[in-house]
Order: C-alpha cells, then structure tokens, then sequence
C-alpha cells in the first residue's frame, strides 16, 4: 500500500472515530433537534393552510433515520420517503445485503453501525419529546433519485427535505423533477445547510459551533486553506443565492426563511478581512428553508 493510501485510510478512520463521539455525546440530542424542525414546519404549514392529515407527502433525503417521514406518517400523512440508500427501518440482513449491493461496502457498514448502536436510544428520546405515538408500521419508505422520479405528474401536495439539497450535484434537475410531480396548488417546505456557515462544511467538529467550537479545525477551514477535508458526505459548495435562482426559475417563492445565525464570537476581524468576498450573512446563517409552488407554466416556458 502506497503512503498516501496509507494516510486516506488513517484520515477515513479518526474521521469515523469522531462520528462516533459525536454519536455517543449527541445522539439524542440529535431526536430533539428533528422534533423542534417538525414543530416548526408543522407551525408555518398551519400559516399556510395545510392539515397534515390525508395530506399526499413527498420527503427527499429522508435517511437511515426516515425520522421525518416518520413524524409525518404518524400524523395521519400518506407520505413517501425516498433516498439513494436502502433505508428500510429496523434490523434485517436483507436491508444489508442489498445495501451492500447497490451503495457499497462502507455505507452498509455505517447503516449497520447506526442500527446496532444509535437506532434504539434516538427512538426512545424521540417518543419521550414527541406529544403524539410514533407509527412505525406501514411506512413507505423507497430508494429513489430525485433526479429520476417513479411517481406520475401532480401526484404531492407538499415536498419536504431537511439538510438534502446541499448534497446534489444538480439542483436544478432535482428541482425540476419536483414540479413535474406537485399538484399545482402544492408547496415545498426544503432546509439547506448553508455552505458558507461556519459549519456549512459539514466537518464533524464544528457540529455544535455555539457550544462545542473545535480546537483542532480551524473556524470557516473549508472556505479558508481547507486543511482538514474529510468529512462525512461530499457536499455541492453552492451559496444561498445560487439555490435562490435556482428555485426562482422553478417555482414560485412564497417565503425564503433563514434558520438563524451560528458562530458570531468567532468571526473575528482578520477571518472577516480574510472571507470578504462573502457577506457577513452568509458567514452567519446557518441555512435557509425554501417555500415555493410551482411556478406556471408560460412562466416557466420563458424562464427556460
């Protein structure tokens, strides 16, 4: 094995060494944020008219956990999650099997991680915070590509995604494939991480920026030298303006909602000197929640 073979393979494992640190600290931390953007979404869908009952969902990304398409399901939704993992809920060789066939030897592995260590504590706090029983029978749950969906024209009333879109290598393909299967009435309610936050690099040790700021990485590395590289999953690098046209050339935006600001102690003058082709907002805002309808169609004709 080659020197640099040799150092991938001992970046890849502190790399996962540090996820599972951040599991064991943080893994029902991780239940109670999910439920607090459920809470949320649920609370700007009733501005918006929307009862989540009977209500035909679609949840992009949705994840080994399929915690929001569990959440949804729970409330009476007929809600579909897809991703481009097999994400079958619970414990079976099959799932693993087949994970292994389709994504590899190294995702499987995760997944198995995951089920074996983390599933049953994270369930658990997720029913202690949850005012409502969680329905695990019956989900749907597909692997799918949102590039290439299996459903027919107008087939969802709403399109929800959490922490998804920053992981395409083409929004607007995705994007387009989303209209094509809303009804026309229907709404999207996606949060992206914004790359440019000083987690928006999704390294693992600035997670928790506010409460747990890295000794070792340096803050916004990964807009600055990008000396640290390994992180969990590859990540597009596209900033809020570019989703904005994105979306803008889809849809029609009805409301653009930024998360709420992270790092604001650490940005000090010489890295605002040193980043200042980026504005302060998007150095500080950890990400953006996208709610649009498809835009008509002449719109969308001579928008091209």
């Amino acid at each position: 094995m080659s020197r640099i073979a040799r150092t991938g393979l001992i970046r890849r494992f502190i790399l996962y060494l540090s996820m599972v640190r951040y599991g064991n600290a943080h893994n029902r931390d991780f239940a109670r944020e999910h439920f607090a953007f459920f809470r949320r979404l649920c609370e700007d869908l009733d501005r918006l008219s929307f009862n989540l009952d009977g209500l035909r969902v679609l949840d992009v990304g949705c994840g080994k956990m399929t915690w929001l398409t569990l959440l949804l399901h729970s409330c009476g939704a007929q809600v579909t999650g897809i991703d481009t993992e097999w994400v079958k809920p619970g414990f079976s060789l099959s799932k693993y099997w087949s994970m292994l066939r389709t994504n590899g030897l190294e995702r499987a592995l995760r997944t198995l991680v995951w089920d074996s260590m983390y599933a049953r504590p994270y369930y658990t706090e997720l029913k202690r915070v949850c005012p409502f029983q969680l329905l695990f029978e019956g989900i749907d749950a597909r692997a799918m590509s949102v590039v290439d969906l299996d459903f027919p024209d107008a087939t969802f009333d709403l399109v929800v995604s959490h922490e998804v879109f920053e992981h395409l290598p083409n929004v607007d393909a995705a994007l387009d494939e989303l209209r094509r299967v809303m009804k026309p009435e229907a709404v999207t309610y996606i949060y992206t991480h914004s790359f440019t936050s000083i987690s928006g690099g999704h390294h693992i040790a600035w997670k928790y920026p506010e409460s747990e700021p890295s000794a070792t990485v340096p803050p916004w590395d990964h807009l600055r030298d990008n000396r640290f590289p390994d992180i969990p999953s590859w990540v597009n690098g596209w900033r809020e303006h570019q989703y904005r046209g994105a979306f803008e050339r889809h849809f029609e935006v009805l409301d653009w909602i930024p998360t709420g600001n992270e790092g604001s102690a650490l940005l000090t003058p010489e890295i605002r000197d040193e980043l200042s082709q980026y504005t302060e907002h998007e150095l500080l805002n950890k990400g953006f929640i996208s709610v649009a309808r498809p835009a008509p169609p002449a719109r969308t004709e001579r928008r091209g």
